[in-house]
C-alpha cells in the first residue's frame, strides 16, 4: 500500500465517518497508526507520504480495510486494520511465512495460500443443522 493508492481506496471505502468524534479517532490511531510502518513517514514530518487510509477516514469515509466483527464494535469504532504492519516486524514490514520445521515434508505449496485473509464470524442460522 502506497500513498498513490488514495483514489482507489477512497472509491471503495464505505460511506460514513469511522469515528464519532476526534477523541475516539485519536485514541484508535494511537493504538494502530502510531506503530504502523505505513504511517511512519507522516510521523517523521513527511505528511504526503503517510498512510492513505487515514486520509480516507478524514474525508468521512470508512476504509474497507478497517474491519469489525459485530455492529457493536462498529459503534465503538473497534476496527481491525488488515494493512497494519508493526515497525518491529523486521525489514520491509511485510509478514513473512512461518518456515516449515526441519525434516517436515510439505504436502501442498504454501505460495497460493499466503496473503491477506481475515475470518469473519458466521451467523448460526446460516449453518444447516445436518450436512447433506
Amino acid at each position: 500500500m502506497t500513498p498513490d493508492d488514495y483514489d482507489k481506496l477512497f472509491e471503495e471505502a464505505r460511506d460514513g465517518a469511522p469515528f464519532s468524534n476526534s477523541s475516539q479517532g485519536y485514541s484508535w490511531m494511537a493504538n494502530w497508526c502510531d506503530r504502523c510502518i505505513h504511517d511512519k513517514p507522516a510521523r517523521q514530518g513527511n505528511d504526503g507520504q503517510g498512510c492513505p487510509l487515514i486520509l480516507v477516514a478524514l474525508m468521512d469515509k470508512t476504509p474497507i480495510q478497517w474491519l469489525c466483527e459485530t455492529k457493536e464494535q462498529a459503534i465503538h469504532a473497534d476496527y481491525h486494520c488488515i494493512e497494519f504492519r508493526d515497525e518491529d516486524d523486521g525489514p520491509g514490514g511485510e509478514p513473512r511465512p512461518i518456515p516449515d520445521p526441519p525434516g517436515q515434508l510439505t504436502l501442498l505449496p504454501r505460495g497460493e495460500y499466503e496473503g491477506v485473509r481475515m475470518l469473519t464470524p458466521f451467523e448460526p442460522d446460516q449453518i444447516p443443522a445436518t450436512l447433506p
